[in-house]
């Protein structure tokens, strides 16, 4: 007995080793990049569930267990936290993580006639504007949203109606085809992110239509490649 102890106090250090190498390698071998987590809207998230949960549960309780003492002080502070306080907050950060998920390419992806302008974004084999800079990087999130603040979803307030429009356009389907961006494209935003850059800048031609192009006389792809599929290959069925 003593000499089986012995031998096991002597092999379960290097079976413990083994079965951590073992583990760190098939960790390994399945570990790969994951963006950052956005942890703020996660925790928005979850309060919100979790408001309008007790919010819920303090209704349902006053009207199931406390209907016939609806008087008692108990039941109306119940009513007044599920009716009237909780639902508050539930609703401004639901509105505040709605707005921040309408920020994602899968947002604008999910309306019928934008399946076009991200499928060629997505395609390694495309040379368009859009393409090159999502697969190069060149923003790393929310690629569509960056692009197109100035009349988008979140830019001022008449862009916001805007932008409750072209929702109502596509679940009426009141959309036309093809797809153009209101009142056109206002090339000023990619100086941006290019305007700072020191390979802009060090290019001769950049300067010479940099104030052309902020003023709107002039466009990027006047120069360079489509940003977009052309008018007759965006347009869907």
């Amino acid at each position: 007995m003593a000499q089986l102890r012995s031998r096991f106090a002597r092999s379960a250090p290097g079976l413990l080793f083994f079965l951590l190498i073992s583990a760190g390698t098939a960790w390994a071998q399945q570990a790969s990049y994951s963006p950052p987590v956005n942890y703020t809207q996660q925790a928005a998230k979850t309060l919100t569930l979790a408001a309008a949960a007790v919010a819920i549960a303090l209704t349902c309780w006053v009207l199931a267990a406390r209907r016939r003492r609806l008087a008692a002080f108990q039941s109306r502070l119940a009513l007044f936290l599920g009716v009237c306080v909780l639902p508050l907050p539930v609703m401004l950060m639901s509105t505040a993580v709605g707005l921040e998920q309408a920020k994602a390419v899968e947002f604008c992806s999910s309306c019928h006639v934008m399946k076009t302008f991200v499928a060629d974004m997505k395609n390694p084999a495309s040379a368009s504007l859009a393409a090159r800079h999502f697969q190069n990087r060149y923003i790393q999130d929310d690629h569509c949203y960056t692009c197109h603040t100035d009349y988008g979803l979140f830019g001022t307030l008449q862009a916001k109606i805007a932008g409750l429009g072209h929702i109502w356009q596509e679940t009426a389907g009141t959309y036309r085809l093809p797809i153009r961006a209101k009142g056109g494209y206002h090339y000023s935003v990619c100086l941006n992110c290019h305007g700072l850059s020191n390979r802009f800048n060090r290019n001769a031609n950049h300067r010479r239509v940099l104030d052309k192009v902020l003023s709107g006389e002039a466009a990027c792809t006047s120069c360079h490649v489509l940003s977009h599929p052309k008018p007759a290959e965006r347009s869907l069925p």
